[in-house]
């Protein structure tokens, strides 16, 4: 079996506010409302069905998921799995060459 890689840092919304108060001479609580602003527009405009595409970083879009059979890995037992939406973010040409 192979062996999983250590998973990345997770920076919390805190942190990152942190740091562009700093980079952008804002106070903590300044850049966390913007940050948080432009969490909730996003957050908003794919709640009404439309993709946010933010340059140089990817696109945001909602996509329908088909209804589906699973099965319980405890008791093998066949489960139906409803039709649903879900969020897909495709990562922009330039941060995918970054990568």
């Amino acid at each position: 079996m192979t062996k999983t890689p250590d998973k990345p840092e997770t920076i919390s919304l805190a942190e990152l506010s942190a740091s562009f108060a700093e980079a952008h001479d804002l106070t903590k609580t300044r850049a966390k409302a913007m940050l948080d602003g432009i969490r909730d527009e996003i957050v908003h405009n794919l709640l009404t069905n439309k993709r946010v595409n933010v340059f140089g970083l990817g696109t945001f879009e909602v996509r329908a998921t088909m209804e589906k059979v699973g099965r319980n890995p405890k008791t093998g037992e066949s489960i139906q799995i409803p039709a649903g939406r879900k969020v897909v973010f495709k990562a922009a040409k330039g941060l995918k060459e970054q990568l």
